[in-house]
C-alpha cells in the first residue's frame, strides 16, 4: 500500500501540473486560443469587439445600394435609405453571424497582386461595417466558392481568408425591407385621444370620428352621440395588432400604380406623448399616425397597397384582416344602451307619460320613493332595479337613424344626477300592437328593443304588487 507521505507528494505534483497548464493556456494569444483542430479561427478575434455596444451596422452591396442600421434607445432603426423601425432580432442575428464567422488559416492567397482578382475582394466589393463608441470594423465579402464557402477579409487582417458563406447569405441575399417592424400603429393604446377613418365613396367621403372624453368615448361623425366604449377598445386592439404582410417598394417614382395618389381609405390615430422637461414640468406633444390604403394588389384581390404617412417612402401590402381592422362600421361604434350612464349615478328619474300625469322616482335613505300629485310611496326594489337595468345596461337589439312618427310617442324619461343636473332625456316610443320599443336620447339614434323589453312609464309599475290598483298594461303609445 502507498504510504500517506508519498500519496500527498503525488497530489501536490498533480496540482502543480494543473496550475502550470492553466498558466500556459492563459499566456497564449487570443489568436492561438481560437485555433481548432481543423485549422479554423474566428475571423474577428474574441474580445476585440464589444458586440453589446455596437451602435451602427452598414451593409454596402454597391455604390448606390447602402443600408444602414442604428441603435436608438435600445432598439434598431433603419437610417438609410430612410428612417424605419426594425425588428431587433433580425439585426442582432446579422451581428451574431458576423461574430461567429470562422476562417481557415491555411486557405489564403499568397500573391498580393493576384488576390483581388482571385478572391473578388476588390475595392468595390460588398462590405459589412460595424461601429461602436471608440472603434469600428469592416468586413469585405469576396467571391463564393463551391460547397458553401466564400472569400472574405477584415480591415484588421486584410489577407484573404476562406469561410462558410453564412455571412454572405445574410448580408447579400436577405431582403432588408422584410426586417422592418411590420406593425402599422404604435400609439393605438390608452394614450389615444381621437380616431378618424375616411373612405372615398361615390359622391363624396364618409367620415367616422370618435374622441375621448375622460374615460368615455363620443362619436362626432357621421353623427354626434355616445360611443360604445367596448367597441372602441376592440377597434383600438385591432389597430394595435394590425400589421403589413410585406413591403413592396421603396421610394417609388409614381404612386399611381399603387392607387396611393388618391387613397380610397385613410385611418388616423391621434395621441399625446408626455415628457418631463428640464424644469420638472410635464409637456404633452400631439402625435398623429396615419395609414393610407390604395388599390388592390391585383384585380379582385382583397389585399391592398398602403403606406404610413409618418414613413411615406415605403409601400406596404395589407391583407384582408388588416384592412378590416382599419375600417369599422360606423353604427357598431354607437353606445347601444339607452341612458349611457351608471345606475349608481342616477339620483332620480322623472317620468312624463303622454297618457298619464308626470311622477318621480327618487332615492331616499337607501330606498326609492314614488312621488306624484297623489302622494308618496316606497317603490318596489325589484321593479326599480329592473327599470334601471333597462335604461343603463340593456343593449339595443338594433340601431337606426330613422325618426319614428310623432304620434307614436309614449312619453319621456329624464335621469337626474345627485347635484340636480339632467344626465339624459329619453323619448320613448313603441310600435303599434304592443310591438318593439325605441328610445332616443336626442342624438338622432333610435335604440330599438324587442317587445319583451316591456318598458312602463306609469307609476303603478314601480309600486309593490299589493298596492297596485290597476292591471299592468303596456303603454298605449307605440313605435313604428
Amino acid at each position: 500500500m502507498m504510504r500517506a507521505p508519498l500519496l500527498r507528494l503525488w497530489v501536490v505534483a498533480a496540482l502543480l501540473a494543473a496550475l502550470a497548464a492553466t498558466v500556459w493556456w492563459a499566456s497564449q494569444s487570443a489568436h492561438d486560443r481560437e485555433k481548432s483542430v481543423g485549422g479554423l479561427r474566428r475571423m474577428i478575434a474574441e474580445g476585440s469587439v464589444p458586440w453589446a455596444d455596437v451602435q451602427r451596422v452598414t451593409v454596402r452591396r454597391g455604390a448606390e445600394n447602402i443600408t444602414e442600421f442604428v441603435r436608438r434607445d435600445g432598439h434598431w432603426w433603419q437610417s438609410k435609405p430612410f428612417d424605419f423601425p426594425m425588428q431587433d432580432a433580425e439585426v442582432d442575428g446579422l451581428l451574431a453571424r458576423l461574430a461567429e464567422v470562422q476562417v481557415r488559416e491555411s486557405a489564403a492567397v499568397d500573391s498580393a497582386s493576384d488576390s483581388a482578382v482571385a478572391t473578388g475582394l476588390t475595392p468595390d466589393a460588398p462590405t459589412v461595417e460595424i461601429a461602436w463608441g471608440t472603434g469600428a470594423r469592416t468586413v469585405r465579402l469576396g467571391s463564393r466558392l463551391p460547397a458553401g464557402f466564400a472569400w472574405m477579409c477584415t480591415d484588421a487582417d486584410p489577407q484573404p481568408r476562406v469561410a462558410r458563406s453564412t455571412l454572405h447569405d445574410a448580408a447579400l441575399l436577405g431582403d432588408f425591407r422584410q426586417w422592418r417592424l411590420p406593425f402599422l400603429f404604435s400609439r393605438a393604446d390608452l394614450e389615444c385621444t381621437r380616431l378618424v377613418c375616411e373612405q372615398r365613396v361615390q359622391g363624396g367621403v364618409e367620415r367616422i370620428e370618435v374622441v375621448r372624453e375622460g374615460p368615455q368615448w363620443r362619436l362626432v361623425s357621421p353623427l354626434r352621440t355616445r360611443a360604445d366604449r367596448a367597441a372602441i377598445e376592440r377597434w383600438l386592439e385591432a389597430l394595435e395588432r394590425a400589421q403589413t404582410s410585406g413591403f413592396v417598394a421603396d421610394s417609388p417614382a409614381e404612386l399611381l400604380p399603387f392607387g396611393l395618389d388618391r387613397p380610397t381609405t385613410s385611418v388616423e390615430v391621434h395621441s399625446q406623448r408626455q415628457s418631463v422637461a428640464a424644469d420638472g414640468s410635464v409637456q404633452r406633444v400631439d402625435e398623429v399616425e396615419r395609414l393610407e390604403i390604395g388599390s388592390p394588389v391585383r384585380s379582385g384581390a382583397a389585399e391592398r397597397f398602403a403606406r404610413l404617412m409618418q414613413r411615406p417612402d415605403a409601400v406596404l401590402e395589407l391583407d384582408a384582416t388588416a384592412v378590416a381592422a382599419a375600417v369599422p362600421i360606423g353604427l357598431l361604434l354607437v353606445d347601444p344602451t339607452a341612458a349611457g350612464c351608471r345606475a349608481e349615478d342616477i339620483a332620480a328619474l322623472r317620468f312624463e307619460p303622454i297618457a298619464d300625469e308626470p311622477w318621480r322616482l327618487q332615492r331616499s335613505a337607501g330606498e326609492w320613493k314614488i312621488v306624484s300629485t297623489q302622494g308618496e310611496w316606497t317603490a318596489d326594489r325589484a321593479a326599480t332595479d329592473s327599470l334601471l337595468a333597462k335604461l343603463c345596461t340593456a343593449r339595443a337589439s338594433e340601431l337606426t337613424l330613422e325618426r319614428p312618427s310623432a304620434d307614436l310617442l309614449a312619453g319621456r324619461i329624464v335621469a337626474e344626477s345627485f347635484d340636480g343636473r339632467e344626465l339624459v332625456a329619453l323619448s320613448v316610443v313603441q310600435e303599434r300592437n304592443n310591438g318593439r320599443f325605441g328610445l332616443d336620447d336626442g342624438s338622432g339614434v333610435l335604440r330599438i328593443h324587442p317587445s319583451s323589453f316591456a318598458l312602463r312609464l306609469d307609476a303603478q309599475s314601480c309600486r309593490p304588487a299589493a298596492q297596485r290598483t290597476n292591471p299592468v298594461d303596456p303603454p298605449t303609445a307605440q313605435v313604428p
